[in-house]
């Protein structure tokens, strides 16, 4: 049976690249799979969507309608590639800065039941900013995949990151070859989350992979920094 992600298999970039599509595979059952049942018949939102790729395997998983965000269009353009399937029907791709994006959603008191934060959360400097926006759509979960510092009190490290990489932060202006961006503690996100009425659960990488790790070394690197996911939940 084919894995969710090999439909890239004969797209550029990820043609002959078996790791980066055995990596898209294992993540999918970290964070789509768990929640099939939320995804399935939902309106979702998917930011910093890159080329379609997760948005394209939300609607593979049963959501009725998803709006992906990405400000680079030479991403978006890449869309047209994928297969030709129902799924990608229920999938719209829009242009933009992701926070003007939000902006825009809430002003139209648009509603998502779910929202999805793949790999965005640690290119940006302003979380607490996003995670109230994201509320503003009354999602019932916002499913986050990050890189995180691994200490106990909340902080949010800054650092800085090339502009010209298409899996990094979009420069705000014409003259950064790099921008700031801050990685978030487990802490951190949890004091975020809990004054926006979301409840913090972390996703035990290690019980849902099992020993098939092959590619997601980031998810059990040692030390201060490691990629984790988790799901934000309304509380009421």
């Amino acid at each position: 049976m084919p894995a969710p992600f090999d439909f890239l298999s004969n797209i550029s970039p990820y043609a002959g690249d078996v790791t980066a599509l055995k990596r898209l595979n294992s993540r999918h059952r970290l964070l789509i799979e768990p929640f099939v049942p939320q995804i399935r018949g939902a309106r979702v939102l998917d930011l910093a969507c890159h080329d379609g790729r997760w948005s394209y395997a939300l609607a593979a998983a049963g959501a009725d309608e998803v709006l992906g965000i990405e400000a680079r269009q030479e991403l978006i353009d890449k869309f047209d590639e994928f297969p030709d399937r129902d799924m990608k029907s229920r999938v719209t791709l829009r242009c933009a800065d992701i926070f003007t994006a939000l902006e825009d959603l809430a002003a139209r008191g648009e509603i998502f039941n779910v929202v999805a934060v793949y790999g965005i959360f640690y290119h940006i400097m302003d979380h607490y900013r996003l995670l109230n926006l994201i509320r503003r759509l009354r999602p019932k979960i916002i499913l986050i995949d990050s890189e995180f510092i691994m200490v106990d009190n909340g902080i949010i490290q800054i650092l800085t990151e090339k502009t010209d990489t298409p899996l990094n932060a979009v420069a705000d202006h014409a003259y950064q070859p790099r921008i700031a961006v801050g990685v978030p503690s487990h802490r951190a996100t949890e004091l975020m989350a809990e004054t926006l009425d979301y409840e913090v659960t972390w996703l035990q990488s290690g019980l849902i992979l099992g020993e098939d790790r092959d590619g997601m070394h980031d998810y059990f690197r040692p030390g201060r920094k490691q990629r984790q996911a988790c799901v934000l939940a309304r509380k009421t």
